[in-house]
């Protein structure tokens, strides 16, 4: 099973990260569209741990770990977009996310212990908190990633959009169609 742990956003953010990918779309010539693979609202999420492949049996242990992760009530907001890496070797296109990132960066913390609890390999990313709003294409050249760069730093910032997260979701995704879907497993706590 290919698992993650998230928490899930409101609407308001999938309607300003739609305003955002239809921007950034007019912002590049045609023939560099064709190396944007934006996520459809209903799959956007803030992922707080991706935990990858992981066998069956390793569910309820890691079910039980999240479950005492003390409840949380953080205040996010959206924030300006941003790429990660080099311009020239981008690979994700993303909305920032600012708010209490003090206590969401400590939930992180509490969810990285859950899941090294149940013997899980220590994540080696720093946490960034974001919402991902377009992949690029494996194919895509140097030059179309610096000019995606580019035009995602051009995006004027997106309306704040306060919400409050007290959730967190063991989600499993399912690759094996001709586009991704998330099944939730369970939420906690």
């Amino acid at each position: 099973m290919r698992l993650f742990i998230a928490i899930d956003v409101p609407d308001a953010w999938r309607a300003a990260a739609a305003i955002q990918q239809q921007a950034l779309e007019e912002l590049l010539p045609l023939e560099v569209r064709r190396v944007l693979r934006p996520v459809r609202g209903d799959l956007m999420h803030l992922t707080v741990r991706f935990l990858g492949e992981l066998d069956e049996a390793a569910l309820m242990p890691l079910q039980a770990a999240l479950d005492v992760v003390l409840p949380f009530a953080i205040t996010l907001s959206l924030d300006r977009a941003g790429t990660f890496g080099p311009p020239a070797r981008t690979g994700v296109a993303w909305l920032g996310v600012e708010g209490e990132m003090r206590a969401l960066r400590v939930l992180a913390r509490d969810v990285e212990r859950a899941v090294r609890l149940v013997g899980m390999r220590a994540e080696e990313r720093p946490f960034t908190a974001h919402l991902t709003l377009a992949r690029l294409a494996r194919g895509a050249t140097p030059e179309e990633r610096r000019l995606v760069a580019e035009a995602v730093q051009s995006l004027e910032p997106p309306p704040l959009a306060p919400f409050i997260a007290s959730q967190l979701l063991l989600v499993r995704s399912h690759l094996d169609g001709p586009s991704p879907r998330y099944e939730v497993l369970s939420r906690h706590p």
